[in-house]
C-alpha cells in the first residue's frame, strides 16, 4: 500500500503537464527574449571585441583560440529603431554577485551549423516552458512591426509581458538577408 505524503502531492501539483521546451532567457532594451536551449552552444564572459564600429552592427572576438563573429544583437533585432546606448539603458540589478559592469557573450549556433556570439548585458536565465505558452507571431507584426528575427510569442502569464521566442537562423544570417530596416 502506497503511503500519501502532502509533500509529494503539493510537489507533482507544481509540475507542468505535457511537453516543454527548455530556454535561454534574456533582456535587450526593455524587451525580454528568449533562444532554444539547444541553439546555444554557450554563455561566457564578454571579452574584448575587434572591428566593431561604434554604434553596432559586428566585430570580431577570439573564442578557443579561433575568430569567432560577434553580431551586435539590438542592431540585428530592432528595425529601423536606433541603437541605445547601454550606459544610459535602464537595467535591472543583478539577482547574482557578477562584477558591475560584466558583460556576457551568448554563443549561438544556427542549424545549419554557423556559430556567432551575442552580447548582452546581463546574465541570462533558464527557463521550462509549456509548449501550450507558445503562440504564433502575427503576420502583420512581422512584417510591420519594429521586432524582427523573432519566431512566437510566449505567453506564460496574464500578468507578465510576453516573451520572444528568437529563430536562431534569423539572428544568425547576414544581414543583407534579412528584410531592410525602415527609415
Amino acid at each position: 500500500m502506497a503511503v500519501f505524503s502532502p509533500l509529494t502531492s503539493r510537489r507533482s501539483s507544481r509540475r507542468v503537464a505535457g511537453p516543454t521546451q527548455q530556454l535561454i532567457v534574456f533582456r535587450l532594451r526593455n524587451e525580454r527574449f528568449a533562444m532554444p536551449i539547444r541553439a546555444v552552444q554557450k554563455v561566457i564572459p564578454l571579452g574584448n571585441i575587434y572591428g566593431a564600429p561604434q554604434g553596432g552592427g559586428v566585430g570580431l572576438t577570439l573564442y578557443q583560440d579561433q575568430e569567432l563573429l560577434v553580431i551586435d544583437p539590438e542592431h540585428r533585432i530592432f528595425r529601423g529603431l536606433p541603437v541605445q546606448d547601454s550606459s544610459q539603458t535602464p537595467t535591472q540589478e543583478p539577482i547574482d554577485n557578477t562584477p558591475s559592469g560584466q558583460r556576457y557573450l551568448l554563443i549561438v549556433q544556427s542549424s545549419q551549423g554557423k556559430v556567432v556570439g551575442l552580447p548582452i548585458e546581463e546574465p541570462p536565465s533558464l527557463h521550462r516552458v509549456p509548449e501550450s505558452a507558445f503562440s504564433p507571431l502575427r503576420s502583420d507584426y512581422i512584417s510591420e512591426g519594429n521586432i524582427r528575427c523573432v519566431s512566437a510569442l510566449i505567453i506564460q502569464n496574464k500578468d507578465e509581458p510576453p516573451l520572444f521566442l528568437l529563430n536562431p537562423d534569423l539572428v544568425v544570417q547576414s544581414q543583407q538577408a534579412l528584410p531592410p530596416a525602415f527609415g
